[in-house]
């Protein structure tokens, strides 16, 4: 499989909204999505499957400021799911934000979504925290990696 990293920036937003969609109940809006690539320090990234046609198969945001960074978003459409999508994502955003200048990478993943905690268990975060309710009534775990 052939997979490519691109940039993604404000002008992407209505591609990044469609993949948040599928992959998340509760979604943001391309406006949001925009609004956040938009911040100082943000940046984002989409997984094009390559091949006729070039397809996205998942999407990544971050944001770094004042020597930390967080995972925003990352979203992995189901038909690429265990494919190494989301490990790819993770591990440039990771790469990039240290190159930044972030000496540790944070995130939030909720309670229960163990697909999720392995991706990160995997890429070497660690929980150091609990926000109750966080999602919607699930608790998320908070996570940090150094970089």
């Amino acid at each position: 499989m052939s997979l490519d990293l691109v940039p993604a920036g404000p002008a992407h937003a209505e591609v990044l909204a469609a993949i948040h969609e599928i992959c998340f109940a509760d979604s943001w809006s391309a406006q949001s999505l925009a609004d956040s690539l938009a911040m100082p320090g943000a940046a984002g990234l989409i997984a094009m499957a390559g091949g006729a046609p070039c397809e996205p198969a998942g999407i990544i945001l971050w944001r770094a400021a004042a020597g930390e960074a967080e995972i925003l978003t990352l979203a992995v459409l189901p038909s690429w799911r265990r494919h190494g999508v989301g490990r790819r994502l993770l591990a440039a955003a990771l790469d990039r934000a240290a190159a930044a200048g972030a000496a540790c990478m944070f995130l939030e993943v909720a309670d229960g979504n163990a697909a999720a905690f392995a991706l990160y268990r995997g890429a070497g975060f660690v929980p150091v925290g609990r926000r109750k309710g966080y999602y919607d009534g699930a608790d998320a775990l908070t996570m940090r990696r150094h970089l």
